[in-house]
């Protein structure tokens, strides 16, 4: 691995630089047959295929993953709701549970008509049901936890994705939306049984049979949810689980249902076998100590507080960067899990996780007479400092002083004290000298 290490202020940033290159598909990349296509690590969130993943399309009844995971937001499973007349008014060409007006109904069992058969009208009911018929400020939860999540793209209208124009999202929404809904272990567990019988209905509408073939055709599908108007065409979210390995495929817009399933199939064969999982954060490659202040040991041991697994193509090649926010220091006293600092990974510009750093041990501050005594030789020692910078400050300014003093006193010339010589020696005059003896 490559290290790159810049200093910001009190805190310092470690790029581990896995990798410079953009994600590269191998040569089996699956040739699909619909309008878009995403695959992502269901664990770390990484993209590993991605294909006109934010094109604009319809979901169709994949729309019920982000309504299944509104409705577990603000409800509890117990709740009982009683359906509406609105809520059955649905469509004819609708998928329905059969629901009659005035039945109650609990939120689990809504749920599994929701997820299984995928009524319209479950859908319905349960958007009625957590807001005393206001069907509207569902939709507009339903929109707020899809920005929460990063679906940017995304516009919903309704619960259960009857097709209007204004209901859209892409592959790479819905691949968001998709994971935070499977990573729920309620929709998890729902959404991946076979059929349900629903307690208290007849034996002829009571017993609900999964519209996800994938269940059948591939036995490590773990949960999904399938959609189909002739606007969107065919949609389809599947996961699987292999090997500990976690993907989420994501279809829109296909054609024919077999081809469909044929697609998903190879869409996650690929990236099983042309990935593998590594563990992104391991010793030597993060801050592993930081320097403590005041406290009994001088540094204190860091650590991740999760591991952090990452798919790696079978190439070693990956795009992803984790990158360190550790203070330079702390302060004593330091407890043994505090968070210290923080580890963000990112796959290009999109953050996928930010990781704590906790503290491996406790710290005990020093004694407070210890910490005063010294603060106190620090404070003394700043001071001796400052006296002896201001000794040299007078001794330079004394002596800078003379020299212009001496510079600035007058002198006598040279010249005139030569001249006063000479009238004394060898001078000419003009008085005859006197006679001797005269």
């Amino acid at each position: 691995m490559l290290f790159r290490a810049v200093a910001i202020s009190a805190i310092t940033t470690v790029a581990i630089l896995v990798s410079a290159t953009h994600p590269v598909l191998a040569a089996s990349a699956p040739q699909l047959h619909g309008r878009a296509a995403v695959l992502l690590d269901g664990v770390s969130g990484q993209v590993l295929y991605a294909e006109n993943a934010t094109d604009r399309n319809y979901p169709a009844s994949t729309t019920k993953l982000l309504t299944a995971l509104v409705a577990l937001e603000y409800g509890d499973l117990d709740q009982m709701i009683t359906v509406t007349p609105e809520a059955v008014e649905v469509p004819p060409d609708s998928s329905t549970c059969w629901l009659e007006a005035g039945e109650q109904h609990s939120l689990e069992n809504l749920l599994y008509g929701l997820l299984l058969p995928s009524g319209n009208d479950c859908a319905n009911a349960i958007a009625e049901g957590l807001t005393g018929g206001q069907p509207e400020t569902f939709v507009a939860w339903m929109n707020e936890m899809a920005r929460r999540l990063g679906a940017t793209g995304t516009h919903f209208t309704n619960p259960h994705g009857y097709h209007d124009p204004n209901h859209y999202t892409t592959a790479m929404d819905l691949a968001l939306i998709s994971r935070a809904a499977l990573q729920n272990p309620v929709i998890l567990r729902i959404s991946g049984t076979r059929e349900y019988y629903w307690p208290g209905k007849s034996e002829i509408n009571g017993m609900y049979l999964n519209n996800n073939d994938m269940l059948w055709l591939d036995p490590t599908t773990v949960g999904g949810k399938t959609g189909y108007t002739e606007e969107a065409g065919r949609t389809l979210v599947n996961a699987a689980r292999r090997d500990g390995r976690l993907l989420i495929g994501v279809l829109m817009g296909e054609q024919n249902r077999d081809q469909l399933y044929q697609d998903m199939m190879n869409l996650l064969d690929y990236g099983f076998t042309q990935f593998t999982q590594q563990d992104l954060l391991t010793p030597g490659t993060y801050p592993d100590k930081v320097a403590v202040v005041d406290g009994e040991a001088e540094e204190v041991a860091v650590a991740p507080a999760t591991r952090f697994p990452i798919s790696v193509p079978t190439d070693g090649e990956t795009d992803v960067t984790v990158s360190f926010e550790v203070p330079e220091q702390v302060t004593a006293p330091v407890h043994k899990g505090q968070t210290i600092g923080h580890a963000h990974v990112w796959q290009g510009d999109r953050l996928l996780a930010a990781i704590p750093l906790i503290a491996q041990a406790d710290v005990a501050a020093k004694p407070v007479i210890v910490r005063m005594g010294r603060q106190v030789w620090s404070f003394t020692g700043e001071l001796l400092k400052w006296a002896a910078s201001a000794f040299a400050l007078l001794v330079v300014t004394g002596f800078a002083v003379r020299q212009i003093r001496g510079a600035a006193r007058p002198h006598r010339a040279a010249g005139p004290s030569f001249r006063r010589r000479s009238s004394r020696v060898g001078t000419i005059s003009s008085f005859p000298p006197r006679s001797p003896g005269r």
